[in-house]
C-alpha cells in the first residue's frame, strides 16, 4: 500500500472513533443557540364572538321579562283610568245590544254587527249569550288577573269578577277595585297648582239600560212580551190578558208601561208607552187578531206578527 493511502486510512479511523463526541458537542451548541429564539405569537382571536341561543333559552328569558313587568308596581291612578275605560265600554255595549235586539229580536256576539269597538287597549269577551240575554267581561292587558263584568237578562246567574268575585245589578258594570294608594310618610308641602277635577270621583252605579233610547226600550219590552206570551201559552194553553204573570220574568225598562189590548187562546195585541214620550206609542200583535193595533200619533201598524211598530 502506498504511504499516502496509509495516511488517509489512519486519519479516517481516528475521526470515526471521535464522531460521537463531535455530534454531542454540536447538539449542545445548537441547544444553546435556540435559547434566545422566540416563536412568533399566534394571531389574536377576534374580539367579537357569536353566541347561539336555543329556543328554550329564548322562552325562558321571555318568561323572566314578563314576570319582571308584572312585578313592577302600577300607579293606582293609571289603573283607575283603565277601569274607567272598561266601564264605559261595557255601558256602550249594553246600548248597542239593546238596539240590536229591538230591531232583530235577538242578541249577537259579533261586535262588527253592533258597530262596537272597545275603548283604548281594553278587551271585551262574552261569557254567555242566549235569546233572553247575555253577559260579558272587560279587561286590559296591563291589569292581569282583574276585570269588570256586566249582564242583561235572567237566563243565567249574575257573573262575577275574576279576582274579587263581585257581581252587581243588571246593566251595571262591576269591577275588581284597584289597590288602595300606598300611605307614605308626609312630605314637605308643595306649591298649590291649579288642577282639573277627576272626570269621575266614584264609579257610576246606575244601570246602563237607563241610557237606552226610550223608543228602543219600548221595542225591547214588546219583544220580551212576545217571548213571555209564548212561554205562558205553552203552560196555560191561552195568552195572558194582564201583565202581572210576567212580573218576575223580565226586568222591564224603567219608565215603560205595557198595556194588553186584547188576548185569547189564539191571538193577542199590546201597546207600550214611555213617561218621557207622552202621546207616542209602540204596538205589537200576534196571531189572527180581530183588529191590528196602530200607533197613536203616526197610525203605524206592524206588518209582521211579533214585530213592534213605533211613532218616531
Amino acid at each position: 500500500m502506498l504511504p499516502a493511502t496509509v495516511h488517509r486510512v489512519a486519519t479516517f479511523r481516528r475521526l470515526s472513533r471521535r464522531a460521537p463526541a463531535i455530534l454531542a458537542s454540536a447538539s449542545l451548541l445548537m441547544a444553546a443557540g435556540c435559547d434566545g429564539l422566540r416563536l412568533p405569537a399566534l394571531p389574536a382571536r377576534a374580539a367579537e364572538t357569536t353566541v347561539t341561543v336555543s329556543d328554550s333559552q329564548t322562552k325562558s328569558a321571555a318568561k323572566v321579562i314578563k314576570a319582571a313587568k308584572r312585578s313592577v308596581a302600577v300607579d293606582p291612578a293609571v289603573e283607575r283610568g283603565r277601569f274607567d275605560q272598561i266601564r264605559r265600554g261595557l255601558r256602550r255595549l249594553v246600548v248597542a245590544e239593546e238596539t240590536y235586539y229591538a230591531e232583530t229580536g235577538g242578541y249577537t256576539e259579533d261586535l262588527s254587527r253592533l258597530a262596537f269597538r272597545p275603548e283604548g287597549g281594553t278587551e271585551v269577551k262574552f261569557l254567555w249569550l242566549s235569546r233572553g240575554g247575555w253577559a260579558a267581561s272587560g279587561s286590559h292587558p296591563e291589569t292581569p288577573g282583574k276585570d269588570c263584568v256586566i249582564y242583561v237578562g235572567r237566563d243565567h246567574a249574575a257573573p262575577t269578577t275574576r279576582r274579587d268575585k263581585r257581581s252587581g245589578r243588571e246593566g251595571v258594570p262591576v269591577c275588581d277595585a284597584p289597590p288602595p294608594p300606598v300611605q307614605n310618610a308626609p312630605a314637605a308641602p308643595a306649591p298649590v297648582a291649579a288642577a282639573e277635577p277627576p272626570a269621575s270621583a266614584t264609579p257610576d252605579t246606575s244601570s246602563a239600560l237607563d241610557a237606552v233610547a226610550p223608543t228602543v226600550q219600548m221595542r225591547v219590552d214588546l219583544r220580551n212580551l212576545v217571548r213571555s206570551q209564548e212561554s205562558y201559552f205553552g203552560n196555560q194553553g191561552v195568552y195572558a190578558r194582564r201583565m202581572e204573570p210576567f212580573a218576575l220574568q223580565y226586568l222591564w225598562h224603567r219608565g215603560v208601561k205595557i198595556t194588553m189590548l186584547s188576548a185569547n187562546d189564539v191571538a193577542w195585541s199590546a201597546r207600550a208607552t214611555h213617561e218621557s214620550r207622552p202621546g207616542k206609542t209602540c204596538v205589537v200583535w200576534f196571531g189572527p187578531v180581530t183588529e191590528r193595533p196602530a200607533t197613536e200619533v203616526q197610525k203605524r201598524v206592524p206588518e209582521e206578527p211579533g214585530t213592534p211598530a213605533c211613532d218616531d
